[in-house]
């Protein structure tokens, strides 16, 4: 579907960022450089699809993403203010329904991408808002085998197009990206290994001071 705006594309990025690190950092700072987002807007999730996944104090982690995020990045805090558990879906049609003619580019790492079938109407995303994937790959070969009937069509190798169309576009970033995760912080921090290159100064500051992760 084309667009009736000249306006830039707006980035959504959700997590739990928990904590935040500089991957998401530069996820981000990629998609601005290198498709000319207007925006990323960072999306904490309020609680987890599943049960078992717990997260830390939600005060806690909105303060870490206020420490680090300035324009052109920005919290947003729809899931929070939605309650009950977060899906991407109910999220990016809230995100339409604010911006009915604008492209909207939902960011994710490859591995959240190779996981899209297990999240609630990931086959309708693309009927809602473009998508970029934080690869290596620009190729078909990014789209593993489970997703092609439902994503390769979408696939384009167009910077363009995400401009030209407020959704149904799939595309793969090519990105130089900290190869880190959460998780991976959250076990360094239980050994207590350095968290340098890991997060902002600002974020391992904040864990320090708060004694986060060590249990």
């Amino acid at each position: 579907m084309r667009l009736t705006s000249s306006l830039k594309p707006i980035g959504l990025f959700g997590g739990s960022f928990d904590p935040v690190h500089l991957g998401h950092i530069n996820l981000a700072e990629s998609a601005v450089d290198l498709i000319g987002l207007e925006q990323v807007r960072f999306i904490p999730l309020n609680a987890p699809v599943h049960r078992e996944a717990s997260l830390t104090r939600l005060e806690d982690r909105l303060k870490m993403l206020h420490s680090v995020l300035r324009p052109p990045f920005f919290l947003d805090e729809t899931e929070i203010n939605r309650g009950g558990v977060s899906y991407t879906v109910d999220t990016l049609r809230s995100f339409r329904d604010e911006y009915p003619t604008r492209s909207l580019c939902l960011l994710l790492g490859k591995d959240s991408f190779d996981r899209l079938d297990s999240w609630r109407s990931y086959d309708e995303l693309l009927s809602i808002a473009n998508i970029v994937v934080a690869g290596r790959s620009n190729s078909y070969n990014g789209i593993p085998a489970h997703l092609k009937s439902t994503f390769e069509s979408a696939l384009s190798e167009s910077v363009a197009s995400l401009h030209s169309k407020k959704c149904g576009v799939l595309y793969f970033l090519e990105a130089p990206l900290t190869d880190v995760s959460s998780s991976e912080i959250r076990c360094n921090i239980l050994k207590g290994e350095s968290l340098i290159g890991l997060v902002p100064d600002e974020v391992a500051f904040f864990i320090e001071q708060n004694k986060l992760y060590r249990t």
